[in-house]
């Protein structure tokens, strides 16, 4: 189970703030990339993500992360379910970013969650910040 509460912040340029709390994995994963394609669809642009209340990030919470940070490069998905693949999309990701999420970036994630970013890779492509006003004003 996880909460989920949206925030907008009106900085430099108006950035989302997305709060999860509880477990990210199998169960909501999928209605979190829904979310954030909502958002996009309705003008959001620039997307924070606090993890600090997350304790646990599965594989779906990883496809969940990457599918988000390409929805906020404008790109768009194919099916969200398709298993393996998805992987394989981030490994390629992972491979041929040349420069960091520059509309998505991640907040406070707990000591467990940072370490399941960090093997995974997601920490090269996806800037990581501790403090929500620093984070913010890296936007724009």
């Amino acid at each position: 189970m996880i909460n989920v509460t949206v925030d907008k912040v009106e900085e430099r340029v108006p950035v989302t703030v997305i709060r999860l709390e509880g477990e990210l994995e199998a169960s909501n994963y999928g209605s979190l990339i829904a979310q954030t394609q909502e958002l996009y669809t309705e003008g959001t642009r620039d997307l924070l993500l606090d993890l600090e209340n997350v304790s646990f990030v599965s594989s779906s919470g990883l496809v969940a992360l990457h599918r988000m940070a390409l929805i906020m490069r404008g790109e768009t998905l194919e099916d969200a379910e398709e298993g393996w693949g998805a992987f394989h999309a981030i490994s390629r990701d992972l491979d041929s970013a040349d420069s960091p999420e520059m509309h998505f970036k991640l907040l406070r994630p707990q000591l467990l969650v940072r370490k399941v970013l960090d093997t995974a890779g997601f920490s090269d492509i996806m800037p990581i910040f501790e403090d929500e006003e620093t984070a913010v004003a890296s936007f724009g």
